[in-house]
This record gives C-alpha cells, sequence and structure tokens, in this order.
C-alpha cells in the first residue's frame, strides 16, 4: 500500500477488527486516504490484484464501507467515514452479543433439563434394584422424612 507509509501491517490488524479481509482492509483504507478514487487507481495504490478490486469494492459496499458513483464511468469508489463505519460496527457487534447472551441463556436452561434428566437416570439407576426388593417386601418408607427418595424412587417405577 502507497498511501500508508511502513505501516500497512499495523492498518490491515486494525481494520480485520471491523471484519474486513487483508484486501478490503487495504483498499478501504486507500479511499479513506486519497478520496474518490476510480478501481484501477485503488488497486495499484492498495497494491491489490487489479483482476480482483471490483469484487474488493462490490463486498467493502456490501458491509457499508464504501459508496460507488454510479454517474461516473469509468466507475468511481468513495469511502465512507470511519467513524460512520466504526459506529455501524460497533452497533452490529453490540447485537451479536446481545445474540450471544440469549444463546447462553437457552444453552443454561437446556443443560439444566439435561443434568436434572441424567441426576434422574442415575437414582434410578441406585435406586431401582433396592425399590423391587422393597416393594416386594412391603418395606417401602411411608413417612415425611423420607418423602424425598420415595418421590425419586415412585418417579421411576
Amino acid at each position: 500500500m502507497n498511501v500508508v507509509n511502513g505501516k500497512e501491517r499495523e492498518v490491515v490488524e486494525m481494520l480485520r477488527g471491523y471484519g474486513l479481509n487483508g484486501y478490503e482492509a487495504k483498499a478501504y483504507f486507500t479511499l479513506l486516504a486519497v478520496g474518490e478514487s476510480k478501481a484501477g487507481d485503488v488497486a495499484r495504490k492498495a497494491g491489490v490484484p487489479q483482476s480482483k478490486v471490483y469484487d474488493i469494492l462490490e463486498n467493502l459496499r456490501g458491509k457499508g464501507f464504501v459508496e460507488q458513483n454510479s454517474e461516473a464511468r469509468p466507475m468511481e469508489y468513495k469511502a465512507l467515514p470511519l467513524k460512520d463505519t466504526t459506529e455501524r460496527v460497533v452497533a452490529l457487534r453490540t447485537r451479536e452479543i446481545a445474540g450471544l447472551q440469549k444463546s447462553m441463556d437457552r444453552l443454561n436452561r437446556v443443560l439444566e433439563a439435561v443434568a436434572l434428566i441424567h441426576r434422574r437416570q442415575e437414582a434410578y439407576r441406585l435406586f431401582a434394584p433396592r425399590y423391587r426388593t422393597w416393594k416386594k417386601e412391603k418395606m417401602i418408607p411411608l413417612d415425611n422424612n423420607l418423602s424425598m427418595s420415595r418421590a425419586v424412587i415412585t418417579k421411576f417405577s
């Protein structure tokens, strides 16, 4: 990238945090630095392949980083202000984090249900042989102190 003066790697890494790949980061930063430009100029100044520059710029347009001047021939592209794109990326990430929080809550509910089922199966495995013996010998405890054990045992009979 001719416009970065030795800071290419640092700039590209910062813009990767915005969800851009290497070529997109180079093209976007070039447009930020030089202003509205033709695709060929962006390719040359950003150091991206000429054969891919239109795809790169269209990807950037789709992601909301650049806009296209449809009246110019050949097409010209202009970077949207860094502040605007940063705010958009922050809003997107905030929604993603909220979605992760909801997913975590749902996963925890499922995990609790699965753990309960596992505990019940384990209780059945432990008490089922004894319950059959107790039932046969009519020794099932009926007092309130053992109601939890009785509930677990009878649940699986």
